[in-house]
């Protein structure tokens, strides 16, 4: 892959498509360093992040970028007349008595920037509102010189409208707002969060932090997901981040397997290995049996990789239950061929297909679990098409020499 293609670009598609996780995994690293208990974010509502806690409000804007050095953040910033504009279009469902604006940006900030007023909250920002004011009556002169000239070009574009909307406020609501904002520069960008979420879990084992903080960002952009499809509240209290912390922390001390997967779904790219589908068309079974099987062979599959991620050891206890699986499958099938030896290849097909079917609804009741907390019959189920691809158990009395295994 040429260069070109590895290196971030700005302004591409992808440069858009990290700004949004951003704010997910933003919204999880601030939300975990909350004290509240009660306290809860929301993503893309009234802004970016929205922090509740302890009565208060806090907005948060956040601006992203993977470049080493950022431009810095000053007066003629397109990223904070943005900002500006976003919190005054809001302002109708606001109680800013209650309520705090926070600029969030991976940029530095200038040392002489009037800017670093809003860095301190005890400081007066009266000399800040009017350089404010001057810059955005500049934008305004500027934009109507260039008309009044007859150019097509206007410029300021992208600052115009949160100038607009600044000068079109009254003096003492400029004032109030920018006596609620805060500017956050020089935070971490997304490659760097969950690292930094793994060193703020002081009361887990260092060895530990890295697991349990990817383990927490993949739950954590679950309900992101559910949040925005209707499927939980948008609202996701720190409560339940501590919770599901505890929950994983728990699973690591005590080296237990996890079915993470019982009731998920394969994405709809994923394709299933075709021999799943050849050992299913040989017993002649439905369309409705080939998605039942490749939906278990994918949760079964993604169980057994995560499990070996997380500990390799758990590469041999894998290794034996498939046995074990495939010991079971033996008695049924030797007794089944013997029943078929003289049989037609349809009465082959029903019989292969009652196999089939064992493998989903008997098994996994007579068959121990790989472990006590993996309790779904999916893993029996999946595992038994994993086998399959490799010839290992099949369905057709005669799968081996059919689908070319004895080569």
């Amino acid at each position: 892959m040429s260069s070109e293609l590895n290196n971030p670009n700005a302004h591409s598609a992808d440069a858009s498509a990290l700004g949004f996780l951003y704010q997910s995994q933003w919204a999880l690293l601030r939300l975990w360093n909350e004290e509240s208990y009660e306290a809860a974010v929301y993503i893309e509502t009234l802004d970016d992040v929205v922090l509740e806690a302890n009565g208060q409000t806090i907005l948060e804007q956040l601006k992203h970028s993977l470049l080493k050095n950022p431009p810095a953040i000053t007066l003629a910033s397109v990223n904070l007349w943005k900002t500006l504009k976003a919190w005054i279009d809001v302002l109708p469902d606001l109680d800013l008595s209650n309520t705090s604006l926070h600029l969030v940006t991976v940029a530095d900030i200038s040392p002489t920037s009037p800017l670093r007023d809003l860095l301190d909250d005890s400081k007066n920002r009266e000399g800040l509102l009017n350089a404010l004011q001057e810059e955005a009556h500049r934008v305004i002169h500027e934009r109507n010189d260039a008309k009044a000239n007859g150019e097509k070009r206007l410029p300021h574009k992208n600052r115009a409208p949160g100038c607009e909307s600044f000068l079109n406020l009254s003096d003492d609501m400029q004032a109030t707002i920018i006596s609620r904002v805060q500017l956050k520069p020089a935070q971490k960008n997304i490659c760097q969060i969950e690292e930094e979420l793994a060193r703020r879990l002081t009361a887990v084992p260092v060895k530990d932090q890295p697991n349990v903080a990817r383990l927490m960002v993949e739950w954590w952009s679950r309900q992101i997901i559910h949040a925005h499809c209707g499927k939980r509240s948008k609202a996701i209290h720190r409560f339940e981040l501590v919770q599901k912390h505890a929950e994983i922390v728990a699973d690591i001390k005590h080296d237990q397997l996890v079915d993470h997967f019982s009731a998920a779904l394969p994405p709809d790219t994923y394709k299933s290995h075709p021999m799943v589908e050849n050992q299913i068309n040989l017993v002649n079974a439905s369309k409705g049996w080939l998605q039942r099987v490749i939906t278990n062979e994918w949760r079964s599959r993604e169980s057994r990789s995560r499990w070996v991620n997380e500990n390799p050891t758990w590469q041999e206890k894998i290794s034996y239950y498939d046995r074990r699986l495939q010991e079971e499958w033996s008695y049924v099938h030797e007794d089944m061929c013997e029943e078929c030896s003289e049989k037609t290849n349809e009465e082959k097909e029903k019989k292969g297909h009652e196999l089939l079917k064992w493998s989903f609804y008997k098994a996994p009741e007579i068959i121990e679990p790989i472990a006590p907390t993996v309790i779904s019959p999916s893993y029996v189920r999946g595992t038994y098409q994993v086998l399959s691809i490799s010839g290992k158990v099949g369905w057709h009395p005669d799968y081996l020499s059919l689908l070319e295994f004895k080569k």
